[in-house]
């Protein structure tokens, strides 16, 4: 030991060691966090970009009239049941669910409740599909009521409306 240097106790290197420890711990997953969080943010920023692309080309491709209005329609009407099914609530139930799955019961178990799930919502899925293409001047109809003063953009958005629905 050299003079002027204090002898700590064991102990106390153990708790130093600890700390530093318990705080480069905080500072990756604080790096971790802001990558994660950079990712997203990114890839929602280029989700905007292109959907403005998209909506740019549309206008540009379609013009303003009847054709561009029947399928603005005929694209949101599926939009719409995404966002409020595969956006929504089972996403922030089912999370839950499956962890508690994987943490109190084996393999098997968590990944036949997976299967049972996802065989409901692919039947669930084809069925919705089916009915909202046969069912489509119906749903337009019901989305777009001024469509019913002009027959052809009726039919020709209920048509559209098949395509986009699947």
């Amino acid at each position: 030991m050299t003079a002027g240097m204090i002898k700590l106790p064991n102990i106390w290197l153990i708790h130093f060691s600890a700390a530093k420890f318990h705080i480069e711990s905080l500072r990756l997953l604080h790096m971790n966090l802001l990558k994660a969080l950079a990712k997203v943010g990114s890839m929602t920023f280029m989700s905007r970009i292109l959907g403005f692309v998209r909506d740019t080309l549309i206008a540009r491709v379609f013009g303003a009239g009847m054709v561009s209005d029947a399928f603005i329609v005929a694209f949101k009407i599926p939009n719409l049941l995404r966002r409020v099914s595969a956006e929504g609530a089972f996403s922030q139930a089912f999370v839950p669910i499956l962890a508690e799955y994987k943490s109190q019961r084996n393999f098997e178990d968590t990944h036949s409740l997976i299967n049972r799930v996802a065989t409901w919502l692919g039947l669930i899925l084809v069925g919705v599909t089916l009915l909202g293409m046969l069912a489509a001047p119906f749903i337009v109809a019901l989305i777009a009521p001024g469509f019913q003063a002009n027959p052809e953009k009726m039919q020709l958005t209920a048509e559209l409306l098949r395509i986009t629905f699947p």
